[in-house]
């Protein structure tokens, strides 16, 4: 009761100090109450448009596995892509409706998942063969083609998420094509990924950012790895993830903090295992590890309190 009375005690000096009427504070009040109870609302919608999406793309791919082997092939075409489009064109048509446009999104990524694998289908059952990189090429050129042009179109931001899911696929695909090494293919599509997310730092479609910063850097650490392993410029490694940590710090990203800060500790622990395993102070170096583990730990904290959180 102390605490409710100084706090309403702050609010009358509040009140008097700017010169507020009774009626200017009440109509504020009402306004707030009334937000919160939208923004709760549209929170329960959101939760409920996801379950509703992940119970109809599971009751999907149940139906299509139970049924599979005795489906002909356009029937297999049919539940596959032809769920897909039937999804897309859902999407598409809650967009330009309000009272619809929270199962748009969950609509979006059934159809992202379902189309694919229909052209997929498709493919194979009325190809004679062939390499798996055209079949792949084109799929991946399809679905990408689709998702930019109407991303284009209506500026949603799942769009944009599943049009660099399909043209990190077709790239992918077509350096591998072209026998391009893992490992320089791993490098060139993480660091384009990181570099993308860094363009879209200041559009309304940052939300997306963490979760490609986090696979792009994945990719790229994987590569530069793979490439430095075992060479006298193995500790350009180490070097480029501490360069990560101060990117982190620049464009605030959580998700690239963690991975860099992941990708520091994982180099430390190779590089102990690899030169000191039978070292009779291994049990030093442990100790000595931990400690390192606990420091970088802290500071990772700190800069993320320091830097990022703020």
């Amino acid at each position: 009761m102390r605490a409710k009375h100084e706090a309403l005690e702050k609010i009358s000096e509040i009140v008097r100090e700017h010169g507020l009427t009774l009626e200017e504070v009440k109509v504020t009040l009402e306004e707030s109450i009334r937000q919160n109870e939208q923004s709760s609302g549209s929170l329960l919608g959101r939760i409920l448009g996801y379950l509703g999406g992940i119970f109809i793309f599971a009751g999907l791919g149940v139906f299509i596995a139970l049924n599979w082997e005795v489906m002909n092939s356009a029937a297999r075409i049919v539940i596959t892509l032809g769920s897909g489009i039937a999804a897309f064109v859902m999407a598409i048509v809650a967009s330009t409706d309000e009272r619809y446009t929270r199962v748009r999104t969950p609509l979006y990524l059934i159809a992202a998942a379902l189309q694919p694998v229909g052209l997929l289908v498709a493919i194979d059952e009325y190809s004679s063969g062939g390499d798996w990189h055209h079949a792949v090429l084109l799929t991946a050129g399809i679905m990408g083609f689709q998702q930019a042009a109407i991303f284009w179109q209506k500026r949603d931001t799942t769009l944009l998420f599943t049009t660099l899911l399909f043209v990190l696929w077709f790239f992918g695909t077509a350096l591998d094509f072209v026998s391009v090494g893992e490992e320089f293919n791993a490098l060139i599509l993480g660091a384009s990924t990181v570099i993308f997310c860094l363009g879209l730092e200041r559009t309304p479609h940052r939300a997306i950012t963490p979760f490609w910063y986090l696979a792009g850097s994945v990719l790229f650490f994987h590569g530069l790895f793979e490439l430095v392993q075992h060479t006298a410029i193995e500790l350009v490694f180490l070097a480029v993830a501490c360069a990560g940590v101060f990117l982190s710090t620049y464009v605030r990203s959580r998700a690239l903090l963690l991975a860099c800060t992941v990708a520091i500790l994982a180099y430390i622990s190779y590089f102990t295992a690899e030169h000191f395993q039978d070292s009779l102070g291994w049990p030093l170096v442990l100790i000595v590890l931990g400690l390192v583990f606990i420091s970088l730990s802290a500071v990772a904290m700190r800069i993320n309190r320091r830097y990022i959180s703020n």
